[in-house]
């Protein structure tokens, strides 16, 4: 697949992965061709370090819901793959974590166009100020329909390395952590606008709230959409400070300085031990009294 060319299209025929809907069992590129829905025009796939990591990857949560077949590559080798591969039968192979993710249900197109214009009026308060709080974490914050139950994802350009390639580089034995930094690909978040936390944020956006609460949640928005959508953190000390700052909200504390020491008491003189410790009295009456009986 990735050498010969000449030969991809008949070698892509033997290919086999397990999928959403294959119950542990190999399909086809083919026989997956054959199961797509009827408005459905890309192969979806999702790669990810085991089964059992791709079903609960919050990129299948609109997949799932909408019954449409996801194609899982666990191989470290799969997605690498699958990337010189980028048709089937005339059908684009489209992975779920990337951007460019735009028809994964029967709606209208331009009632899903109208509908997705209208949030981004809606939440060009929230958008902006994640944009700029976040800098060069991110090339943009935008819309999502992708996506169910979660607030946010992060996602990589098509040509980026995916947050399973950046794993799999990550990991090997002679990696060079500077050229991998390189490679690494810009991100984009997307937001999920019917969540009630992504209401709320937009809504202290809209009032212009610049406090440190507001910035440690939207932090926090970020935090987890990095490891729900695969990636590692990349500033573990910033991220414990905003949590210790949210638990400290949430206790009610008026500070995060230590308590002070605590007092230890002193320790009261005891002048017996084993019984007691003979005064110098009572060991010369007792002298006197062995020197009778002798």
């Amino acid at each position: 697949i990735v050498e010969d060319s000449s030969n991809r299209s008949k070698l892509s025929k033997l290919l086999r992965f397990q999928s959403s809907t294959s119950e542990g069992k190999y399909v086809s590129l083919e026989s997956y061709v054959s199961r797509m829905k009827e408005w459905q025009t890309s192969i979806f796939y999702i790669a990810g370090e085991s089964v059992e990591a791709c079903e609960k990857s919050v990129f299948m949560e609109k997949l799932r819901s909408n019954d449409v077949e996801v194609l899982y590559l666990v191989d470290p080798i799969d997605e690498y793959a699958i990337q010189n591969l980028t048709e089937f039968d005339g059908k684009k192979l489209q992975a779920v974590t990337k951007e460019g993710l735009t028809n994964i249900g029967d709606e209208d197109e331009d009632l899903i166009k109208r509908r997705e214009q209208a949030y981004k009026d809606t939440f060009k308060p929230l958008t902006k100020m994640l944009k700029k709080l976040y800098g060069d974490k991110v090339e943009k914050v935008s819309i999502t329909q992708r996506i169910a139950n979660s607030p946010a994802v992060l996602v990589t350009s098509q040509y980026g390395y995916s947050a399973n390639m950046e794993r799999i580089m990550r990991s090997q034995a002679f990696a060079d952590s500077g050229r991998t930094d390189y490679l690494q690909s810009r991100r984009t978040m997307e937001i999920n606008p019917r969540h009630p936390i992504v209401a709320e944020l937009n809504r202290l956006a809209e009032d212009g709230d610049s406090t440190e609460s507001t910035s440690d949640l939207a932090w926090l928005l970020y935090d987890t959409a990095l490891l729900n959508s695969g990636f590692t953190q990349d500033d573990p000390t910033s991220f414990a400070e905003r949590m210790y700052r949210v638990m400290q909200g949430n206790l009610n504390l008026e500070s995060l300085e230590l308590e002070p020491e605590i007092e230890v008491p002193e320790e009261e003189d005891d002048d017996s031990m084993d019984g007691g410790e003979y005064d110098d009295a009572e060991e010369e009456e007792l002298d006197d009294a062995d020197d009778s009986e002798l």
